[in-house]
């Protein structure tokens, strides 16, 4: 880091970072979005912005693990809540996460398939087994829950971590399923998702 920096200045610009590029990604897309811009918007110069992200797409990676990880801690809130109908709890939980995801200008962008798929050859083979890892973490978490209250019937947490990612990359093809119905059709693949690994 530039001998310049303060820890406490690091930590802020970094934070200022994580914004600034939630901001203008959100905006603009990753392709439109350049490095000069991102460290304007956080207030560094350019070859600053270097000592804290090796490039764009490496913060982008950055914020969506962040953001991630965000979804993972609300989404175990609502289904470890105790009584009532676990399936339900779980679909409307996974609704909501949908929902907050659809809704987000940064996840609006990465929906988009030329913006996806840029990124998709941008991220490196270890940022995609830490993402992989991270969604089989989170779902072994879910799997020894629902263990516990005797609701599982699959027990891999690869399976179980599959399964949702499949159900969120489905959102990359709204209009190929079909704009009007795809509300419905994603119900229907969440309730058959819900129906094989819950009780």
């Amino acid at each position: 880091m530039p001998k310049g920096f303060t820890e406490q200045e690091k930590e802020n610009i970094h934070a200022r970072l994580l914004e600034a590029g939630r901001e203008e990604f959100g905006r603009f897309g990753i392709k439109k979005t350049s490095v000069e811009d991102l460290a304007r918007k956080a207030g560094i110069s350019k070859g600053a912005f270097y000592q804290f992200f090796a490039s764009k797409e490496e913060l982008y990676f950055a914020i969506m693990n962040r953001y991630e990880t965000e979804q993972h801690k609300l989404l175990y809130g609502l289904v470890s809540l105790e009584g009532g109908d676990e399936r339900l709890r779980f679909k409307n939980a996974f609704r909501e996460i949908l929902r907050k995801v659809e809704g987000d200008p940064f996840f609006r962008k990465l929906l988009a398939r030329e913006e996806f798929d840029y990124l998709w050859q941008k991220f490196t083979p270890e940022q995609l087994e830490l993402s992989m890892k991270t969604d089989v973490d989170f779902s072994s978490r879910l799997v020894e829950l629902w263990k516990q209250r005797g609701k599982l019937k699959v027990e891999d947490p690869r399976v179980v971590a599959g399964a949702f990612r499949a159900l969120f990359f489905t959102l990359l093809h709204r209009e190929e399923v079909g704009t009007y119905v795809f509300d419905q059709v994603m119900d229907l693949l969440l309730e058959a998702v819900i129906d094989k690994i819950l009780e």
